[in-house]
């Protein structure tokens, strides 16, 4: 399972919804740099949900990343250095020992 991010958290509210609103307000955000086309973006998000789809049940819940954590991968090439911060795995579900070293 992949640690959520902050990205991955911006992203889920609106994954399912229409594509152009994500799209706005990624580029609202600063998360994406302004030269990543539309097609480039969209491309990444159709790869994103079709590799989710493609997998069995099994495979979805305990070896791959929730969609929109999937998203933050095939993003990647296309976000700013804002967006490549928001992607980093949250730190909070370090195990708990790191903390009392």
């Amino acid at each position: 399972m992949t640690a959520p991010s902050k990205l991955g958290d911006f992203i889920e509210p609106q994954m399912w919804d229409a594509v152009d609103a994500l799209l706005r307000s990624l580029r609202a955000a600063g998360l994406v740099r302004s030269n990543a086309t539309d097609d480039e973006l969209i491309a990444a998000f159709r790869r994103a949900r079709q590799e989710h789809e493609a997998m069995s049940e099994g495979e979805r819940c305990f070896n791959s990343p929730d969609p929109h954590e999937r998203v933050r991968v095939f993003l990647g090439p296309y976000l700013s250095r804002k967006g490549r911060r928001w992607a980093v795995p949250l730190k909070s579900l370090d195990p708990w020992w790191k903390f009392w070293g």
